[in-house]
């Protein structure tokens, strides 16, 4: 059950060089020296000071049963470091991966960054929150005013000394150099049909897995995404129920929506209870992330879950097996290749109280840094090295968008709940990105998949203006 006291950095990690200073709730982590971890976070380890393999949160098969994956990893990686990757493509959940040896570490997230992993630009620090890597270097923190949204411009964070580690690359802690080992090739050539079928009962045996011993609970929409994982924990046979927070018009379709699909199957459903956060939760929460996202909505959650190893199961990712930019592809803008043209895009993006901001910030100051902070993700990623093996944008969506975003807002999750999206594994979206552009954009396996489970899933609109219609 949760506590009474608010927990602060939940399921937080911290990994330095060095002596450091840590939250008083967390303990300390095996066989690394200066390595703290807060209770709350799951850590499986294999090896020794020699060779190991830490797996730090949700990791789970997409395949298959694996109840040690960080001894089936620690095996891969003795062949070699290129198949110890191969083989993390195939693992689901939200993870940070430490591996090799203790005098000389590394570590990888899982396929999209949704276990965001904080370092210092200088080395020898990394944290699951930005604000424990300022902290652990100690002196001034340094806060740059700079307005943004969907992400910090590049791989930057607005404190200055610490950086974000981007999807398909591993970090070597001490030195901060970072390393792309995804994508070296193209996607392979797929059908709708063949992705479709190993996209469903990939993440249908996902959840299976990580719902052992855990209560699921699905959030459910009106929309696409959120149909498809429903027809993801249909499929599963899991017992699970559904929700949908936010009492405002903004969502009110929404539910509407869930509420006649849940009861369509006799699935339990409940619109979350409005209950305000406390001045101790919205310290915690302004020092967790740095970007409020679904904040003020916290402790709602956290006091409907009540137990924070309960699963929280969502659909945020499925949009990089989609084309989220489509309309800048067809209108044929200037690919994100370059740091303008990334800049320019992800301003593109933005709302217009963002864009009142920036305007206000300053448009040429706002572009200087911006501009630079994305020429430093290039550089630092080795972005270069893998143009040509994906579409443009495609790749900017993933590394970019859903690692800054997405990845980093799952930090107000830690407060009530185990965040998991079966789909994130690297070889589902990787055998999406392989099916031809016109089903992408037209979202055919996600539509098949739905299908397939139950046709009856799409008798009801995606995404209605109203609902229930009028008659």
């Amino acid at each position: 059950m949760i506590s009474d006291d608010v927990p602060q950095f939940p399921r937080g990690f911290v990994l330095s060089m060095r002596p450091v200073d840590v939250p008083s709730s967390f303990e300390p982590g095996p066989l690394l020296s200066n390595f703290h971890v807060h209770p709350w976070l799951r850590v499986d380890l294999a090896g020794d000071a020699d060779q190991f393999v830490a797996v730090l949160g949700i990791c789970v098969r997409i395949t298959g049963t694996d109840p040690d994956p960080a001894g089936t990893l620690l095996e891969r990686l003795r062949s070699s470091e290129e198949e110890f990757f191969r083989a993390i493509d195939d693992y689901a959940g939200r993870h940070a991966i430490i591996y090799g040896t203790a005098t000389a570490p590394r570590v990888v997230n899982d396929a999209t960054g949704m276990r965001a992993v904080f370092y210092a630009a200088d080395g020898g620090v990394i944290s699951s929150h930005a604000l424990l890597v300022e902290r652990a270097l100690g002196g001034e923190i340094e806060r740059n005013p700079l307005p943004f949204q969907y992400g910090y411009p590049g791989n930057r964070t607005p404190y200055e000394r610490t950086r974000l580690l981007i999807p398909n690359t591993s970090l070597e802690i001490d030195t901060a150099r970072v390393f792309r080992f995804w994508p070296t090739l193209a996607p392979a050539e797929r059908t709708v049909d063949e992705v479709a079928e190993m996209a469903l009962e990939a993440a249908a045996n996902a959840l299976r897995e990580i719902s052992q011993g855990r209560n699921v609970k699905l959030a459910l929409t009106a929309g696409l995404d959120s149909r498809t994982m429903l027809a993801v924990a249909l499929r599963s046979g899991v017992s699970f129920e559904t929700y949908t927070y936010g009492r405002g018009n903004d969502t009110a379709t929404d539910r509407a929506v869930a509420a006649d699909l849940s009861a369509q199957y006799g699935i339990e459903y409940t619109v979350t209870p409005k209950v305000l956060n406390t001045a101790p939760l919205r310290q915690h929460l302004e020092e967790a992330h740095y970007k409020r996202l679904h904040a003020p909505m916290v402790n709602s959650l956290m006091s409907w879950f009540a137990d924070p190893s309960a699963v929280s199961v969502s659909a945020n990712l499925l949009e990089i097996g989609r084309s989220f930019y489509r309309a800048d592809r067809r209108a044929k803008r200037s690919s994100p290749t370059t740091a303008a043209a990334m800049s320019e895009l992800h301003q593109r993006k933005m709302g217009p109280a963002a864009r009142e901001d920036i305007d206000t910030f300053g448009q040429d100051y706002y572009k200087a840094q911006s501009d630079a902070a994305f020429q430093e993700f290039i550089d630092d990623t080795a972005f270069e090295q893998s143009v040509g093996y994906l579409d443009p944008f495609d790749q900017f969506y993933w590394e970019h968008r859903m690692a800054t975003w997405h990845g980093t807002g799952m930090l107000e999750r830690d407060f009530y709940a185990e965040a998991f999206i079966p789909f994130n594994a690297r070889s589902i979206f990787e055998a999406m990105l392989g099916i031809p552009q016109n089903h992408r954009d037209s979202a055919a396996v996600f539509y098949r998949m739905i299908e397939s489970v139950d046709p009856r899933l799409l008798d009801m609109p995606i995404n209605p203006k109203e609902w229930p219609p009028k008659t």
